[in-house]
């Protein structure tokens, strides 16, 4: 009988280890072993699980390491050979690792992600089953992917292990360097691993018999959300430069990339992405090492890889409203569910008028589930078989249709946002539809061409952007530089802080 070692990483979460952890105990078998690595808590965590959890294996670092290095450390103290690494919100069903288990008879899997829910049933974003590339960029597939995953009955490949709610080889995550802390202290560090995994032709399973159930959010708590958000820019760009196959592709991204962030600061959101863009610099020397020592896969691979790119669902324009409505100008982010939830009764109290959102297509039923949108006007550009595939096609879509105002909720997560305000303020000021602004209760309208005034900041941090490409640009000659010299060797060949 296979044997495990559950590590959970611990910053401050004495009252969600109280919760959860007996749970997770009452799920092991004779063997299996628990250890929490604790991030220099200030809470009483380490005395608490002293007094309470005796057998639990306590290993205390002296600061907030971050996610990456607290989980590093626990793999590698581990006993069994294979881990499952929990969050400290995490509550398994009494059977979940049985599952689990089975799949590691094969010697090419490499993980194994449980089916994660919140409280209510709703599926956790973190399960992802694709990788995508957009614009140049590699992700991880939507949010419909995570419905479609409730409905799973049998195991399936996919591209992605969650840093918290998986199993791992022990000995392949050790070989791999475990997570880069890099990323630290948190974000994108395990679908860096997931990606490097499928690199190496390891398998990555989903298994819907585990069921874990996540609280999800409460480390964040600890936290201002602004701090989390310009972590997640931060890391998703690094995570794309570190792994972009060739030279010519991370010049691909970097021109995105200023594209984006001319995007935002014309739509007034220049602080948070130019600041993630400064933090990114600091992390050169990191980008060339990783580079240097570890190379990204080749076109060839990731094409490989992108076998996992699913087909969109077709939609007919019968599911276009053809009455008066309202629309919400924001992307369908599932973690700003709360703000368009709001913006949405809003606009129903004000016009007496069903609520338009434009989404991906696939996710109709959770956005109308959770009381977002009456309509669902689905949207992904380059999707042939949508009758919308298009900037140009939504507009003119929007000029012809019975659209009574355009709505802006605020404040907006979605990395996306900046598109869809520049949208909104096209489509205001070529079919003449009032443009509203929705922030915290409060309405402004909001006249199409106010993106002028913004001109000249984007004119001054023009060369910033300037800067950061040639950095980055900058990094990838070297690091080919010291790879043609040979010098490709540290030692070690891992992250492990």
């Amino acid at each position: 009988m296979r044997h495990v070692s559950v590590v959970i990483a611990n910053w401050n979460g004495k009252h969600l280890l109280e919760r959860f952890l007996p749970s997770v105990l009452a799920a092991l078998r004779e063997g299996d072993e628990v250890i929490v690595v604790d991030n220099g808590s200030r809470d009483g965590s380490v005395t608490f699980l002293c007094e309470h959890f005796p057998s639990v294996r306590l290993v205390c670092l002296p600061k907030n390491y971050g996610f990456s290095v607290a989980n590093n450390l626990g793999v590698l103290v581990a006993r069994n050979d294979i881990v499952v690494l929990l969050n400290n919100d995490m509550q398994p069903q009494a059977d979940f690792l049985a599952p689990l288990l089975e799949h590691f008879d094969d010697p090419r899997v490499f993980a194994v992600g449980c089916k994660l829910l919140h409280p209510d049933g709703s599926p956790d974003h973190a399960n992802r089953t694709r990788l995508i590339v957009s614009g140049g960029f590699l992700s991880i597939a939507s949010e419909r992917n995570a419905e479609r995953l409730c409905q799973v009955t049998q195991p399936e490949e996919q591209a992605h292990a969650q840093g918290g709610g998986a199993a791992f080889d022990r000995r392949k995550f050790l070989a791999l360097g475990g997570f880069d802390p890099i990323f630290s202290p948190a974000y994108f560090e395990d679908v860096d691993l997931s990606l490097r995994a499928l690199q190496r032709g390891w398998r990555i399973v989903y298994e819907p018999r585990s069921l874990v159930w996540h609280l999800g959010g409460q480390t964040g708590r600890v936290r201002a959300r602004w701090f989390f958000e310009l972590l997640s820019f931060r890391n998703f760009w690094l995570y794309n430069f570190l792994n972009a196959p060739t030279f010519w592709w991370l010049g691909w991204q970097i021109g995105n990339l200023l594209r984006w962030l001319v995007t935002e600061a014309l739509c007034g959101d220049f602080l948070t992405h130019n600041l993630a863009a400064l933090l990114l610099l600091t992390k050169w020397w990191g980008i060339v090492k990783r580079r240097w020592r570890h190379p990204p896969m080749s076109v060839e691979q990731l094409a490989a890889l992108l076998r996992f790119h699913p087909a969109e669902p077709s939609v007919s324009e019968s599911s276009l409203p053809d009455g008066p409505f309202v629309l919400l100008v924001a992307p369908a982010y599932e973690g700003d569910q709360a703000v368009l939830r709001a913006a949405a009764a809003a606009v129903r109290s004000r016009w007496r008028l069903p609520v338009a959102l434009i989404a991906r297509p696939g996710q109709e039923a959770y956005w109308r589930g959770h009381a977002v949108a009456d309509f669902i006007i689905p949207f992904l550009p380059g999707a042939p078989q949508l009758p919308l595939n298009g900037l140009g096609q939504l507009i003119r879509w929007l000029m012809q249709s019975r659209c009574q105002a355009l709505v802006i909720p605020s404040p907006i997560f979605s990395p996306s946002k900046g598109k869809f305000v520049l949208m909104g303020w096209c489509a205001s000021l070529l079919s003449k539809r009032p443009l509203w602004e929705w922030r915290r209760g409060k309405w402004r309208k909001v006249h199409p061409l106010q993106w002028v005034g913004r001109l000249p900041l984007v004119v001054v941090v023009l060369p910033l952007h300037l800067c950061l490409a040639g950095a980055l640009l900058a990094a990838e000659v070297v690091a080919k530089t010291l790879r043609r010299l040979n010098l490709t060797k540290d030692g070690g060949g891992g992250y492990n802080a």
